[in-house]
């Protein structure tokens, strides 16, 4: 039995050893036979026809507004609900008087012209002409993302006041043009206030609500009493846009008192600007001013300034000023500010000059309804701040308090970032290119609600354990 078993194992290690051999003789064989034209060709993978979905939506021109290939990529239909608003506002009337028995004839006339007015404000306000929204996330370079989002309606439409407010046809976008270097943060837009508020009179006086019209003329009779000017007067001077700039003086410092200690950061500067048409508002403004002697007035050929003063901020030198310069109303912290804007509109380097203006701008669109900045100086500021807040909190508990600041140093960071929004026949579009991406803007979601509570279990657990241990 043994000497059959090596028989077998002897047969059979042979016949491995031949193995290899017979492999290489029909390889070789292959290569003499097989000629570059007769050699196996990978066929190319056959695209599948794009898909049509059975319902119609908006998703290809909400695409053709979004970076592909990048960390986030979304498109949410709303024609199916948004579209069908009004019909929602009937189904509430509906469920609300359903049980209207027990109603007074009056109480029953108020509610269903209430609804009648709120069914009216959304048939106007353009909410139901959104058939689409899309964003999405691309690292044009590292530490540099360009995050877009969509707000897409049928061209035809479009004609509510919510597509209507925030401007019509892009432009320069000329704010820009008379930032400081030292800008922390900015924005500029088209916003059409009068548009607004007349929108509201005009509605509330359709509704017949006795109480609604009455509550508006009050506050018309209010507002001419305080200002000493007409509201029609004063929305007939608004030209439709408005700006803010905050920017920080390192040359100069403030101390802000946190606990027991103090924080110093630069001497923040802020700037408020409305265009308008005329100067009424300022007018009026001087006129309340000018019995006041401590006012400081300046009357240039392109400036009008009126600044005032404020001794009673130790630490601080608060001196607000209003004046009427380059189309705007411009009420500001100090006169300072509007003298640099000055300055860079006539062509000293301004926040257009720096290399990080450079970097954020660059692909982005040069025309535009709106602009926001919000630049590395503020961010170190805010962050610094922030940290200096947490770690001078009263009584506050060492683990938590770390916990919290590695959230900020993590997570939390306060993105540079520059954003332009765009009014396009078929919607608006919003670009902002900065150092935050999809993950950076959703992780902070998810992570910090679990940071949060293991920052407060943690030390619980840890008081425990030395109680129960023996």
């Amino acid at each position: 039995m043994f000497r059959m078993a090596g028989m077998v194992t002897s047969s059979s290690l042979r016949k491995l050893a031949l193995l290899p051999l017979s492999l290489l003789l029909l390889a070789g064989c292959g290569k003499v036979e097989t000629t570059p034209s007769q050699a196996p060709v990978a066929s190319a993978p056959v695209a599948s026809p794009a898909q049509q979905s059975a319902i119609p939506n908006s998703f290809n021109d909400v695409a053709a507004q979004l970076d592909s290939g990048g960390d986030l990529y979304v498109y949410l239909n709303t024609a199916q609900f948004l579209g069908k608003l009004s019909h929602g506002v009937d189904v509430l009337h509906d469920l609300a008087l359903s049980g209207s028995a027990s109603m007074s004839a009056t109480d029953r006339a108020q509610a269903e012209k209430a609804f009648a007015a709120l069914k009216d404000a959304v048939h106007k306000s353009g909410i139901e002409d959104v058939t689409g929204f899309g964003a999405s996330s691309f690292a044009v370079s590292p530490g540099l993302y360009r995050n877009k989002f969509f707000a897409h309606h049928d061209p035809a439409k479009g004609t509510g006041i919510l597509w209507s407010l925030c401007g019509k046809e892009p432009h320069a976008l000329n704010g820009l043009d008379f930032l400081p270097v030292d800008t922390a943060t900015a924005g500029f837009g088209d916003f059409d206030l009068a548009g607004l508020i007349n929108f509201l009179r005009q509605e509330t006086q359709q509704s017949g609500i006795p109480e609604a019209q009455q509550a508006v003329s009050q506050w018309e009779t209010q507002f001419t009493g305080v200002t000493g000017l007409k509201l029609d007067d004063v929305l007939q001077s608004l030209n439709g846009s408005m700006g803010m700039v905050i920017t920080l003086d390192a040359t100069s410092t403030i101390s802000i008192p946190l606990g027991s200690q103090a924080q110093t950061i630069p001497t923040p500067r802020l700037a408020i600007l409305l265009a308008v048409k005329n100067d009424l508002i300022f007018n009026q403004v001087d006129k309340m001013l000018s019995s006041n002697p401590g006012i400081i007035k300046a009357d240039e050929p392109d400036l009008r300034m009126r600044t005032m003063p404020l001794p009673f901020f130790p630490g601080i030198n608060l001196r607000p000023t209003v004046a009427q310069w380059n189309g705007f109303l411009v009420i500001a912290s100090d006169e300072k500010l509007i003298r640099n804007m000055i300055a860079v509109q006539k062509g000293a380097p301004g926040f257009k000059s720096t290399p990080e203006y450079t970097a954020l701008s660059a692909g982005m669109p040069t025309e535009g309804n709106s602009f926001g900045i919000c630049t590395q100086r503020f961010a170190d500021v805010y962050l610094k701040f922030e940290n200096q807040m947490f770690a001078n909190q009263p009584g506050g508990n060492p683990a938590q308090v770390a916990t919290m600041q590695r959230i900020i140093s993590n997570y939390e960071k306060v993105p540079r970032n520059y954003a332009v929004g765009v009014r396009m026949p078929n919607g608006w579009l919003s670009v902002a290119q900065g150092s935050q991406g999809s993950s950076q803007l959703i992780a902070p979601m998810i992570v910090a609600p679990v940071a949060i509570a293991a920052g407060v279990a943690i030390p619980y657990y840890s008081a425990m354990h030395r109680d129960f241990t023996p």
